[in-house]
């Protein structure tokens, strides 16, 4: 009904209601709502499955059985920026809509005061026990409850079925509530709570504890690391305890609370169960703002000692893609023929996706995802070929082996139209860097940058290339010891460069020389690594970035104090507030891992924005899945192919060709943008994306966290 039919109608019923003296009172006198959880008692839980059943109960619509001590969490109203005011509907909202029964409840003309009963609701979840709410909403202090839309923010925490909110059970966080009639709306917080405890064993609970533990510690995560949303769950590591100690794990954030109970054996692990991993990720509040809280416990010989501490941080985004690494068969056994494999950092599983029969390598990655430039270990220089990486199975690209391009180290322009790459053979400075076309292997440009150059690099909007350049031996380039870090500036002709210039020079006052630079996401920051025997990984080695205009040169000592990192690649996009580099470290790994001096895949945090920080970097975690016999190298970041499908399944605007991932219901489909892009997806500038306070990072709509 348009707002004209509403004031009619309005007026007719406005009369009635004076000469029934329905519009006494209405002062507002409600203060925030508690709700009673009943506890549900586990069933000899497991650490896989909790052993938990859902049971639901009801609280009444005022929290007529009151009980929660937390006082609730409270959130100013956003509906002037939601996304629903600006394109009609929210593609994240779970709305139940009856407002074909409106016009027999009420009329609305805006004139009232529209209002949801109980306020600010915290509803707490123990051990599995689904609590719901029952809400009502009043027009002047008349029931409307029938006759409003409802729509909730946070769809992973629950829903709205009539006038009931239903905890999902799985996520914790606070979300938005809003209920919509006519030309008016109000609304509310509704926050979910979820307390876990898991013990299979019987062990606990543990009570107090005697003092600080005298041995153990710790050795992986490392305190204060940083994770993105949906990384493979960490395998905890500590040392300095004996066979048949038991032990308490808990891990507590604003609105989950995780214990478990368990015994394990030396070396001492414990692998967090995936599904409650993720669950409480995605509980988060932001990586500062609401940091993790870890504590485990230990009880031995029948004393309890005080729980050895350390904090986590997640950041609220995933890491959309996979690292593409070479890989030497190090302690595997088998021939000494390298590969290279994929790793998700979600699956914690290595894929050989291409199987040609021989040693491949020297590999990179276009910036969509689809396409691999690559060569072959079958004679100097090593021929060049591509691979079209979105084919299932994988297949040959138009570059072959037989086109006569040779050389190493290489990179793909921002459309992938254009390659750069090395033509190094055994004489470094000799080598050349090379453009030539990605699909008929035409060379547009045979020396770009001058003789003594490799490692390039191409950044992201296409506009420069860096490359390490000033090689002086006749060995190869990676086994230089010389080497300037520098940068050069596209022409519009994409092929030709201007303005090469030095941004970081080879002594510098740090050791070793600079080696494989690699482009940020935003085209602002190079970061490359210092390795002290050329470019190899088998001697000493950190990381480092710089501005591409030369300022900002940081040393990131946090990520890489080990001095045995090398060769960082930042990830396709940032997330959560940070830009996310892989790498490769020859450090342990926690207990598993121990004076292997063997270089396996990290990941590091870089704080964004760096500029006033020292040292932006923060603790490396391990990337799960790799063969820890193995030797890892020459990883690079990139998305897995888009999907073409309009209606394949995705997680954000980078999953889809169209750049947009539309929620419908219940789930989310690549679609096309609306009048405003949704958050994750696509976006040119600020002004794109719906919500304000969710500004366009790296081309995609971000929300930003508390810091």
């Amino acid at each position: 009904m348009n707002t004209q039919a509403w004031r009619e109608v309005r007026a007719v019923m406005c009369l009635g209601a004076l000469l029934a003296g329905c519009n006494d009172g209405g002062g507002d006198t409600r203060g925030p709502a508690t709700t009673t959880l009943t506890t549900l008692t586990p069933s000899e839980p497991t650490a896989d499955t909790g052993g938990l059943t859902d049971v639901p109960t009801t609280a009444g619509p005022a929290g007529d059985t009151q009980v929660s001590g937390d006082t609730p969490a409270t959130a100013s109203d956003t509906s002037a920026t939601d996304a629903t005011d600006a394109t009609g509907s929210t593609a994240a909202d779970t709305t139940q809509d009856t407002s074909a029964t409106q016009d027999t409840l009420v009329t609305n003309t805006g004139d009232g005061v529209l209002d949801i009963s109980p306020d600010d609701v915290v509803l707490e979840i123990i051990n599995g026990t689904i609590v719901t709410q029952d809400f009502t909403v009043t027009l002047d202090g008349q029931d409307v409850t029938a006759g409003v839309t409802w729509s909730y923010d946070k769809p992973p925490l629950g829903a709205m079925g009539g006038a009931t909110f239903q905890p999902s059970g799985t996520t914790a966080g606070i979300g938005t509530l809003k209920a919509t009639l006519g030309p008016d709306q109000d609304s509310t917080t509704v926050a979910v709570k979820i307390v876990k405890t898991i013990d299979p064993d019987g062990i606990g609970p543990f009570d107090g504890g005697v003092g600080a533990d005298p041995s153990m510690s710790i050795v992986y995560p490392y305190d204060n690391t940083v994770f993105p949303l949906k990384v493979a769950a960490p395998v905890v590591q500590w040392n300095g305890v004996q066979n048949g100690d038991q032990y308490k794990l808990h891990l507590q954030e604003q609105y989950y609370d995780y214990t478990i109970y368990f015994s394990t054996g030396v070396p001492a692990r414990h692998l967090l169960n995936e599904l409650e991993w993720i669950g409480f990720s995605d509980s988060g509040q932001g990586a500062n703002g609401d940091p993790v809280k870890v504590e485990l416990q230990r009880k031995s010989g029948g004393t309890v000692y005080a729980p050895v501490t350390q904090t986590w941080k997640i950041a609220q985004a995933r890491l959309p893609g996979r690292v593409y690494y070479w890989e030497l068969p190090g302690q595997c056994g088998g021939g000494a023929n390298g590969r290279v494999l994929s790793i998700k950092p979600t699956e914690a599983e290595a894929v050989e996706f291409y199987q040609p029969g021989k040693c491949w390598g020297c590999h990179t990655v276009s910036r969509d995802g689809r396409r691999i430039s690559a060569v072959y270990d079958t004679g100097v220089p090593f021929p060049t070929f591509t691979l079209d990486i979105a084919a299932d199975p994988v297949t040959e690209g138009p570059i072959t082996p037989n086109n006569g391009l040779g050389g190493t180290f290489s990179a793909f322009n921002h459309d992938g139209t254009k390659i750069v790459q090395s033509t190094d053979a055994v004489n470094a400075a000799s080598s050349a860097l090379r453009i030539f076309d990605s699909m008929t292997g035409q060379v547009l440009n045979q020396n770009v940058m001058g003789n003594g150059c490799g490692e390039p690099a191409w950044s992201p909007d296409g506009k420069f290339i860096a490359a390490t350049c000033g090689y002086a031996s006749n060995n190869w380039t990676f086994d230089d010891y010389t080497a300037d870090l520098k940068i050069a500036t596209v022409n519009p002709d994409g092929f030709t460069v201007g303005d090469v210039k030095t941004i970081v020079a080879q002594g510098n006052g740090d050791p070793g020389r600079p080696a494989y630079p690699n482009f940020s996401p935003s085209n602002e920051w190079i970061v490359y690594g210092r390795p002290t025997q050329g470019a190899r990984t088998s001697g000493n080695g950190k990381l480092y970035m710089v501005g591409a205009d030369g300022q900002n040169q940081k040393r990131l000592d946090i990520a890489s104090g080990d001095d045995r990192s090398f060769n960082p690649t930042f990830a396709p996009l940032r997330a959560g507030g940070y830009y996310w580099v892989v790498f490769m470290s020859r450090r342990d790994y926690g207990n598993t891992l121990v004076g292997s001096n063997r270089q396996q895949l990290w990941m590091t945090a870089i704080t964004d924005p760096p500029e006033s920080m020292p040292d932006p970097s923060n603790p490396a975690f391990y990337v799960r899945g790799q063969e820890d016999c193995a030797l890892s190298e020459n990883a690079y970041f990139a998305p897995d192919p888009c999907q073409d499908d309009p209606d394949a399944a995705c997680e954000s605007g980078i999953d889809c060709c169209s750049g947009h991932c539309v929620q419908t219901g219940e789930v989310k489909a690549c679609g096309e943008k609306g009048p405003c892009s949704e958050g994750g997806n696509a976006c040119d500038s600020d002004a794109d994306c719906c919500v304000e306070g969710t500004p366009c990072v790296d081309g995609y709509c971000q929300e930003i966290f508390p810091g």
